[in-house]
């Protein structure tokens, strides 16, 4: 089955397992080390330093090793019947929900490119983020600076057709990515109100009950 037919399947959202929802649409960056004859060419993550299988996609282990801080990572790695990521875990392929967090991480290190992910099987749902049990590229998205995007030209190229997938403006990435999947960013949550709105609200209330009374008394 195709991302595309996949993404028309109608599903349910939330966090945990679930096999049947829409998979999910996230942003996530890579490195690539064009001095690394053995991984040039290649999708790195650069925290695990896990390489991504071109044409396949990634599934999700958990597993510690040092080095790793992932605060409570492995602690249900010898269980058979589980799977991750685990909501109690930090465990899981990790991915934005928006692109602004994505290009601020751009910014911060040369040889590192952002891109859309598309995510499914198990997926536990953050505030900023997801981590998802199978992840595989979508696209990858130009550097925002004419220099980095001269420089690089030869790398990127040499990656995309490795991974069969577009290399897009950043403007045109979300609109991309949106056809195969959604997006599972949690609405946001109403901010508290401040004493004087309500005592705003609490003033207006008393006018209208004394009009009331009048209204009903005259």
């Amino acid at each position: 089955m195709g991302f595309r037919a996949g993404a028309e399947q109608k599903g349910r959202r939330g966090s945990g397992d679930h096999a049947g929802m829409i998979p999910a649409v996230g942003y996530r960056f890579w490195r690539v080390d064009p001095d690394d004859a053995w991984t040039r060419g290649r999708l790195q993550s650069p925290v695990a330093e896990t390489l991504w299988p071109p044409l396949e996609s990634l599934s999700a282990e958990c597993q510690t090793r040092p080095g790793l801080r992932l605060a409570r990572a492995g602690l249900h790695r010898t269980e058979e019947d589980r799977v991750s990521p685990e909501p109690g875990c930090s465990c899981g392929i990790y991915a934005y929900h928006d692109i602004v967090p994505m290009t601020r991480a751009l910014r911060e290190e040369p040889f590192m490119f952002g891109g859309a992910v598309l995510c499914w099987g198990r997926v536990v749902i953050h505030p900023e983020g997801l981590r998802a049990q199978h992840v595989r590229p979508l696209a990858l998205c130009r550097p925002e600076s004419p220099i980095v995007q001269q420089r690089t030209a030869v790398l990127l190229d040499e990656v995309t057709k490795e991974y069969a997938i577009p290399l897009l403006d950043l403007k045109d990435l979300v609109a991309y990515a949106s056809e195969f999947g959604a997006s599972y960013k949690p609405e946001p949550s109403q901010p508290a109100r401040r004493g004087l709105d309500r005592v705003r609200d609490a003033l207006s209330l008393r006018r209208i009950v004394r009009r009331l009374g009048k209204a009903i008394g005259g």
